[in-house]
C-alpha cells in the first residue's frame, strides 16, 4: 500500500474537487451546503489542481470557481439557456476533466469560435467569455477571456500571457497596416450606424466594411500598446483612412495627442 502510494505521489497529479453547493441565500449571504469530495488522479507529475465551486462576490450571491483559495472566475450572467450557477458547474466539471487528463497549465489559453472569446485547455473548451458576463465586468469578451484564462494560468503555477501575445495567437495571424483616426466630443451622444449611441469612453470604432460587431486588436507601433475595439459605425470617410478610434481608444494606444496614426489592425471575430 505504502509504495503504491508513493508511486501514485511521485507520478500522477492529484487533483481534488470540492463541490460546495449554494442553491439558496438568505439577507444577501449564500447559505452554503458542502456535497460532495472527489479525488482525481491525473497522467502527469505536476502540482494536484484543487477546485471549488461556491457562492460569493460582493453581493454573496454570485457564483465562483476557485482554484486552491484563488477565485479564478465569477460567473455573473446566465447564457445558452444557463443559469449562472448552472454555467460555473460546468466550467468547474471541465477544469476537472483537464486535470484529469493531466492537462498542462500552459495549454489554457483564450481562443475564439466563431464570433465568441472563449478559453481552452488544449482542445478543451473550459468557458465561454458571454458579451454580457463580459459587460458586466466593463470588458471586451476576448478582454474577460484573458483574464479568467490568466487567473487560471497564474493559480495553476502557468505564466500569465501579456495582451500582445494573446491577442495575436487569437487573430491566427490576420493583421493589416492601416491609418487611423479617432473621433469623440463633437459625436458624444449621437446615433452610430448601428443605431447605438456613441460614448467616446469606451473602446468602439468605424470602419467602412467590416461588419458591426466585429471585434478589431488595435496595436500602435510607436508605443507598442494595443486596444481590443468594436466595430458600431461607418467612417472614416477621409481618404488614406482606415479606421476611426472612439477617444478611449485612441487613448489606450498614445495617439489622442496626434490625432493619427499609422496602426496594425488584427481580425479577432466578424
Amino acid at each position: 500500500m505504502q509504495t503504491k502510494a508513493h508511486l501514485l505521489l511521485a507520478g500522477c497529479v492529484l487533483a481534488t474537487l470540492v463541490i460546495i453547493l449554494g442553491p439558496h441565500v438568505s439577507q444577501g449571504h449564500a447559505q452554503e451546503v458542502h456535497a460532495a469530495a472527489q479525488a482525481l488522479v491525473g497522467e502527469r507529475g505536476d502540482a494536484g489542481w484543487q477546485l471549488s465551486l461556491r457562492l460569493g462576490g460582493e453581493t454573496g450571491a454570485i457564483p465562483e470557481v476557485a482554484v486552491g483559495h484563488r477565485v479564478v472566475l465569477r460567473m455573473r450572467r446566465a447564457a445558452g439557456g444557463y443559469t449562472p450557477w448552472e454555467r460555473a458547474r460546468i466550467v468547474l466539471d471541465r477544469l476537472a476533466h483537464a486535470a484529469r487528463r493531466g492537462m498542462d497549465p500552459k495549454s489554457i489559453v483564450p481562443d475564439l469560435a466563431g464570433e465568441e472569446a472563449v478559453v481552452r485547455a488544449g482542445e478543451l473548451l473550459l468557458v465561454t467569455a458571454d458579451r454580457d458576463t463580459a459587460r458586466a465586468n466593463s470588458l471586451s469578451p476576448p478582454e474577460l477571456a484573458l483574464t479568467w484564462a490568466n487567473n487560471l494560468r497564474t493559480s495553476l503555477g502557468a505564466p500569465a500571457l501579456s495582451r500582445e501575445e494573446a491577442y495575436r495567437a487569437m487573430s491566427r495571424g490576420r493583421t493589416l497596416t492601416a491609418r487611423a483616426s479617432w473621433y469623440g466630443p463633437r459625436f458624444h451622444g449621437r446615433r452610430t450606424a448601428n443605431g447605438e449611441i456613441f460614448d467616446q469612453n469606451i473602446y468602439t470604432a468605424a470602419h467602412r466594411t467590416l461588419p458591426f460587431g466585429t471585434l478589431v486588436l488595435v496595436t500602435n507601433p510607436a508605443t507598442g500598446r494595443s486596444v481590443v475595439v468594436r466595430i458600431n459605425d461607418r467612417g472614416p470617410y477621409i481618404r488614406g483612412r482606415s479606421i476611426d478610434l472612439s477617444r478611449a481608444a485612441a487613448r489606450a494606444i498614445g495617439m489622442e495627442q496626434a490625432g493619427v496614426a499609422d496602426v496594425e489592425l488584427a481580425i479577432l471575430s466578424r
